[in-house]
C-alpha cells in the first residue's frame, strides 16, 4: 500500500477540494458541531446543503448563522423521515451528489456495556449504526443520478477492532466501521464509501475535548474530494489507518 498523503495545512487541504458549485449535499447531525462545520465549508464552496437533526433550537441557530443552509427536522433513525428527506430532495433538485452520516450520540461510556440501560443501548445504535444504514439505503437512487456521488459515514478510534475496544459507544463505533465496508464493497465502481475518525473533539457531546470541529470538518471535505477509486477506507484527520 502506498503511503496515505499528508498535507501540512489548512490552505494545501482547501487546495485538493473537488469543485463543490452546485453540488446537492445533506449532513445529517448538521445543525452544530462537525456536521455544521461540514455544512458551512459546503457552503463556501458553492455546494447546496440540506442539515437534518432533531432538535428544532438547533437548526433554527444553524439557520441564523447560515442563512444559505436548508434545514428539516428528522430523527435519523426514522425510515418514514428518511422517505420525507428524500421526497425533498427529489423535488427539489432532482440527484444527491453527497451524504454525509454524521448524527450521532454518545452514552456515557462509564456505564460500560452491561451498565448501560437497554433502551440507551438501543437508541445508540439506531442513531450511530441504522441511520447511516436507513439514509443510505433511501438516498441511493438519488446518489446514483449523481455523476460523482460520495458517502462518509462518522466513525471513530473507539471503534477499531482491539483489545481497547470498550463500551456502548464503542461497540457502535465498530459497527459502523464494518457497515461502511460492506457498503463500500457492495457499491464498488458506483459510490465510492468512506469513514473519518474525527478524534477527540470539542462538541456538546466532549465539551472538554481538545479537538478543533472546523479542523476535523476540513478533514471530512479532504476525503469526499479523493478519486472515486477511494473507497472503503478508514481515516483518522487526512491519513488513512487500518480498521484493525
Amino acid at each position: 500500500m502506498e503511503p496515505p498523503t499528508r498535507l501540512n495545512s489548512i490552505t494545501n487541504i482547501q487546495d485538493t477540494y473537488m469543485n463543490f458549485t452546485n453540488k446537492i449535499a445533506l449532513v445529517t447531525g448538521g445543525s452544530r458541531g462537525i456536521g455544521l462545520e461540514i455544512s458551512k465549508i459546503l457552503l463556501e464552496n458553492g455546494a447546496r446543503v440540506l442539515a437534518i437533526s432533531r432538535n428544532s433550537r438547533h437548526l433554527a441557530n444553524a439557520k441564523q448563522l447560515l442563512p444559505d443552509l436548508c434545514t428539516m427536522q428528522c430523527n435519523v433513525s426514522s425510515y418514514t423521515d428518511a422517505e420525507r428527506v428524500a421526497s425533498k430532495i427529489e423535488d427539489m433538485w432532482g440527484k444527491l451528489d453527497i451524504l454525509v452520516n454524521n448524527a450521532g450520540v454518545y452514552p456515557d461510556p462509564k456505564l460500560g456495556i452491561f451498565g448501560t440501560p437497554d433502551y440507551l443501548l438501543e437508541e445508540t445504535f439506531q442513531i450511530n449504526v441504522f441511520g447511516p444504514y436507513i439514509y443510505s439505503k433511501k438516498l441511493l437512487p438519488l446518489l446514483l443520478e449523481s455523476s460523482e456521488p460520495r458517502i462518509l459515514n462518522l466513525g471513530s478510534s473507539s471503534g477499531i477492532m482491539s483489545k481497547g475496544l470498550l463500551g456502548v459507544y464503542g461497540a457502535s463505533k465498530a459497527a459502523i466501521h464494518a457497515l461502511t465496508i460492506a457498503m463500500a464493497n457492495e457499491l464498488d465502481t458506483k459510490i465510492p464509501v468512506n469513514v473519518l475518525s474525527p478524534g477527540w473533539v470539542k462538541t456538546d457531546m466532549a465539551p472538554d475535548a481538545p479537538g478543533d470541529p472546523r479542523t476535523s470538518a476540513e478533514s471530512a471535505i479532504w476525503i469526499l474530494s479523493q478519486p472515486s477509486n477511494v473507497t472503503g477506507k478508514l481515516f483518522h484527520g487526512i491519513t488513512e489507518v487500518g480498521w484493525a
